[in-house]
């Protein structure tokens, strides 16, 4: 085999099935060749995303080139009416296709072409974009992908050896004619900045992925630490947050909104670590797809925007009715023995029905001393303004607030009544 090309040691033996994810541009071609060459297991995976009148005639071949060197082949086709998420729809087809197909032959591995230029355009354009630590590290040579592990072989060997490996060992390769345009960024710094990078200095490619090392085990240093302090949850206490170094608190953040798929810039996390630690004890900040970075006292979270309605019942003696599809009231006057929760009220004749409602803004209690605001009541417990909007508020017929379910009982009069209360699916 001429001009070899000089491939770490592969984490797998010649015999175990690999999957190669096979486009048919030069970088994967080379890499098919050489393993082949090599004597290595190889599984072919293939994507046709139909793009190009050219995807066809590129399938057409990879088939039968497998046929002749008794190579398995396995074909997909991607089809998406989604134009503005094409690219990341494609990506992860591909990815659970090749995760698919290891299933399938119970191979460990899952071999991709990317190569040090790749790594380069790749880390120079997240400077230009903008990322987190991980992501100006660039692509890595070796990452989990559920339980399979994705491997780059090539990511260490440049282009121009690639191209010379191709040329001495008459390998065949398909070009993507939208790589020689200039109308992605990633093709810009392809052909107009890279090259003045490597000018300035001819090793620029082995000091990018020195660099990606470095910044790939600084982060996996503080990844590792975020997880352990985060201990399989995704919240946590302001009082344990604010003693860690400043490099752990933004990972942290950033791990909590990877969970839902929401990717902060540099100027969300400051607004997110101004709100961890600004004085205020309960603080709202809006994200991406709907979620809500929440401040509760000493709590900090993420959940759903889900906005409740206010709701109302009306309650007489011997109803039953549930109340926010939570909970079930029901009013007697006889308490049976039962292990339901229930809250005994004073009460006139006049004061029935009762109703159940959520708190309304201005809503007051009425205590010996004078009125308080609900709301500051709240506050004085600590509710949390979330459990704000579900507590049942317990009005008397005069619409006089005489009970908040499970914390209070202001109920005047000389009869007793008991309204009984169990939780659904608690």
């Amino acid at each position: 085999m001429k001009n070899s090309l000089q491939i770490d040691d592969l984490p797998f033996t010649k015999t175990e099935p690999v999957i190669l994810a096979l486009s048919g541009g030069i970088d994967s071609m080379v890499l098919f060749n050489y393993l082949i060459n090599n004597n290595y297991n190889v599984v072919v995976c293939h994507v046709n995303h139909g793009k190009r009148e050219a995807s066809q005639l590129e399938e057409k071949y990879i088939k039968e080139m497998c046929i002749n060197l008794k190579v398995k082949c396995e074909i997909s086709h991607f089809k998406t009416n989604n134009k503005q998420n094409f690219q990341d729809e494609a990506h992860t087809y591909r990815y659970n296709f090749f995760y698919d197909t290891a299933i399938k032959y119970n191979a460990s591995y899952i071999l991709t072409a990317h190569q040090a230029n790749d790594l380069a355009e790749t880390c120079l354009l997240r400077l230009i974009t903008g990322s987190n630590l991980y992501g100006y590290g660039g692509i890595s040579k070796e990452v989990n992908y559920k339980d399979i592990k994705i491997y780059r072989p090539l990511l260490n060997i440049s282009r121009d050896s690639i191209n010379e490996y191709a040329r001495n060992n008459n390998v065949v390769y398909f070009e993507d004619e939208s790589n020689a345009t200039d109308d992605y960024l990633r093709n810009r710094i392809r052909h107009n900045i890279l090259p003045l990078f490597i000018k300035e200095n001819p090793n620029f490619l082995n000091s990018i992925y020195n660099y990606s090392l470095i910044l790939k085990d600084s982060f996996n240093y503080i990844r590792n630490n975020t997880i352990k302090f985060l201990n399989n949850k995704l919240e946590f206490k302001v009082s344990e947050f604010i003693v860690l170094d400043l490099a752990l608190q933004k990972d942290i953040i950033c791990y909590i909104l990877e969970n839902y798929n929401i990717k902060p810039s540099s100027s969300v996390i400051a607004d997110l670590l101004n709100i961890i630690k600004s004085d205020k004890p309960q603080l709202n900040y809006n994200l991406k797809n709907n979620y809500i970075f929440s401040k509760r006292y000493d709590l900090i979270y993420v959940k759903k925007n889900d906005e409740i309605s206010y709701e109302e019942i009306s309650l007489n003696i011997e109803e039953k009715k549930i109340f926010l599809g939570k909970y079930i009231f029901y009013l007697t006057k006889n308490l049976s023995l039962s292990n339901a929760k229930y809250l005994k009220l004073w009460y006139n004749e006049t004061d029935l029905p009762l109703k159940i409602r959520t708190r309304l803004p201005g809503d007051f209690l009425n205590f010996k001393f004078g009125k308080k605001k609900v709301k500051d009541y709240f506050i004085d417990k600590k509710i949390i303004k979330e459990k704000r909007d579900t507590y049942p508020i317990i009005l008397n017929n005069k619409n006089e607030i005489i009970a908040i379910y499970d914390l209070i009982n202001l109920s005047k009069g000389d009869k007793f009544i008991y309204l009984i209360c169990e939780v659904k699916d608690a």
